[in-house]
């Protein structure tokens, strides 16, 4: 335990702190799509207010994926978290363009891909 490299991340207290960043990440992501589907339950926000919301969620995601990818750590949702976000998110946000579909797809895939090899290892 403790250090065991020269590098940013090869100590105990970096990579908790790599974890404890990402799991933060992912508390946002949970949050907003609660606030969001709340939004809609109730008809009390319009749909600047739930776009507004969601706007996080995918750049979250993205930040979560690049920092695992490039540090080999960090915290990642179970890929069936993943896909019950994903399920949540697109039922949010309707009405969206193909090429935007497809961001929002991949973004996910990708999330899940890192997810299912992280939590098999």
């Amino acid at each position: 335990m403790g250090s065991w490299g020269p590098g940013n991340f090869d100590n105990d207290a970096a990579r908790d702190h790599l974890f404890e960043v990402t799991r933060e990440l992912a508390e946002q992501i949970d949050q907003a799509l609660a606030d969001a589907v709340s939004l809609k339950l109730t008809g009390k926000g319009n749909v600047a207010e739930l776009v507004e919301t969601l706007e996080t969620v995918l750049p979250n995601i993205e930040i979560m994926c690049v920092l695992h990818e490039s540090l080999g750590g960090g915290f990642l949702p179970e890929s069936e978290s993943a896909d019950e976000w994903q399920s949540q998110f697109e039922q949010l946000e309707s009405d969206v363009s193909a090429d935007r579909r497809e961001v929002v797809r991949s973004t996910f895939e990708r999330l899940r891909r890192l997810a299912q090899q992280c939590w098999e290892e």
